[in-house]
């Protein structure tokens, strides 16, 4: 369904069509009031467009639920608004505050060190969602900026959205109410599943669904490596690794054991894989993995003072 935008002018607040969809007289606000409502396509603005921010858009613009010219964006380097703009029609604007003005969802996708420059150039109303992808910033830090009243959102995605098959962590701020995180829900859920995760574990969910994704892929890397080592040609190798794992997590998912007794079903009596799990554990191989979400939770909590 193509996301709609219903805007009640006396009250001057707006909601998700799928939320109020039923009832045209209840305002956002919850009462009777026989309020004229218009119904108009909503205007998502992206600050930024680095390759979070590309792969968000590109799978919102492939949904089909979005309709062309909804998708606006700004960048510091002309050339990748100009590049998105000719690839799925995003719509370029000169600067932050234009678009700011120009949109009923505001997605700060910068870089959290970058947030001190860009905030003062964003000013938000009551009307308007701001989402920001961020890594570390609690929902606080930017109601402190914006003020009493603005609905911020906070997602964390991961790059996995470049193919459709994101996790998705989404928690509202102290404003945001369930239609905010609505909007949320519909745009990140073109690039794969989406989570309802508390501000306390979002940390917790950035390190597992986020930075683990680098972690996999140098694990990928290590197969395939020792793959080369043994005889293997480098583009099997690491084909041969990417299939095991996927085949690997689809299995576990699709399971009701844990992926213990999953991996004790490879492992038969005085064979080969028990060898290698062996060495695995030997070599501090979980440690290693639960210490790395530690350091990226430990870093996280320092982004957040």
């Amino acid at each position: 369904m193509i996301n709609r935008h219903i805007r009640c002018y006396p009250c001057q607040v707006g909601n998700t069509y799928s939320e109020i969809a039923s009832a045209a007289d209840l305002c956002y606000n919850g009462t009777q009031q026989n309020h004229d409502f218009e119904v108009t396509s909503m205007k998502y603005g992206f600050i930024g467009l680095g390759n979070m921010a590309s792969a968000i858009i590109r799978g919102m613009v492939r949904s089909g639920n979005f309709p062309a010219g909804s998708i606006l964006g700004f960048n510091r380097s002309v050339g990748k608004t100009e590049a998105l703009a000719a690839e799925v029609g995003l719509v370029p604007m000169p600067d932050i505050p234009t678009l700011v003005r120009s949109c009923d969802v505001i997605v700060l996708a910068v870089k959290p060190q970058m947030l001190p420059d860009v905030l003062p150039l964003v000013s938000p109303t009551a009307a308007q969602t701001v989402i920001t992808i961020a890594a570390g910033k609690p929902a606080a830090y930017y109601e402190a900026v914006f003020g009493e009243g603005i609905p911020v959102v906070r997602v964390m995605p991961n790059i996995s959205a470049r193919v459709l098959e994101a996790a998705s962590g989404i928690c509202g701020g102290k404003y945001a109410n369930e239609a905010h995180i609505a909007i949320a829900k519909e745009m990140f859920s073109t690039v794969g599943t989406v989570y309802d995760v508390t501000e306390p574990l979002f940390a917790a969910f950035s390190a597992l669904a986020g930075a683990s994704g680098a972690f996999i892929h140098l694990y990928i890397d290590a197969l395939a490596s020792a793959g080369v080592k043994n005889g293997l040609p480098r583009p099997m190798a690491q084909e041969i690794a990417c299939q095991a794992v996927l085949g690997a997590a689809k299995l576990t998912m699709a399971s009701d054991l844990h992926p213990i007794a999953l991996a004790d079903q490879v492992c038969s009596p005085g064979g080969t894989t028990i060898e290698g799990i062996h060495t695995l554990k030997r070599l501090g191989f979980e440690s290693a993995v639960q210490q790395a979400v530690d350091a990226v939770i430990e870093k996280d909590r320092k982004l957040a003072q």
